[in-house]
């Protein structure tokens, strides 16, 4: 009788015991599932944050001592880098970025060429759309301007793809005595600097 007794203690005190290891093992087991469960997308700004963003970036990047003396191309590249960095920090998708661009465009806070190399820097994957958005071929044409959207076979480092965008505005005819004319005599033109102000109505890029 007592060594039944005896195996029956010694055997309650296993069971403790391994209640006890196996606990905390189940605890770590279920933290470990939770660390490693995917975290839920980020909600996309609202599109008025969007647009407060890219007009403030362009309007800072304008407000720069010197812009205005400054060739298109550096007031091109100026706008650019300061738009793309605000819509980077903003942490919106690219399908929400590439809208707002659009949206930037119809509302004359940034020209359109400036969108299209925008969205090729930030959401490349969204810059043959906004290329291709009616608001932005509207503005393009109106401003006699032209962006081109080639995409390479080498992708960014996000698996993105990687894009090229050309940017023309109308060609004007060369000055001079006939030097490089055409046919007929006619003048060749010449290529114009691409204005990236063309078609903004804000006052900081007048």
């Amino acid at each position: 009788m007592e060594g039944a007794v005896m195996a029956s203690n010694r055997f309650r005190a296993v069971a403790i015991s391994l209640a006890v290891a196996i606990a905390p093992l189940s605890a770590g087991q279920v933290l470990a599932q939770d660390a490693q469960a995917p975290a839920a997308p980020a909600a996309d700004p609202s599109p008025q944050a969007l647009q407060t963003a890219i007009a403030g970036a362009a309007a800072a990047a304008a407000a720069q001592p010197g812009f205005a003396a400054l060739s298109p191309a550096a007031k091109l590249a100026a706008i650019q880098a300061a738009v793309s960095a605000a819509l980077a920090a903003s942490g919106a998708s690219p399908a929400a970025i590439g809208a707002a661009l659009v949206a930037a465009v119809s509302s004359g806070v940034v020209n359109a060429g400036v969108a299209v190399q925008v969205a090729a820097a930030v959401a490349p994957q969204m810059a043959a759309t906004v290329a291709q958005a009616p608001a932005v071929q509207a503005a393009l044409t109106q401003n006699n301007q032209s962006a081109t959207v080639t995409t390479t076979a080498a992708a960014t480092a996000g698996g993105a793809p990687s894009v090229l965008v050309s940017l023309q505005s109308a060609s004007q005819p060369s000055s001079g005595d006939g030097a490089g004319a055409g046919a007929g005599g006619a003048p060749a033109p010449t290529p114009a600097p691409f204005d990236p102000c063309a078609g903004v109505i804000a006052a900081y890029c007048g």
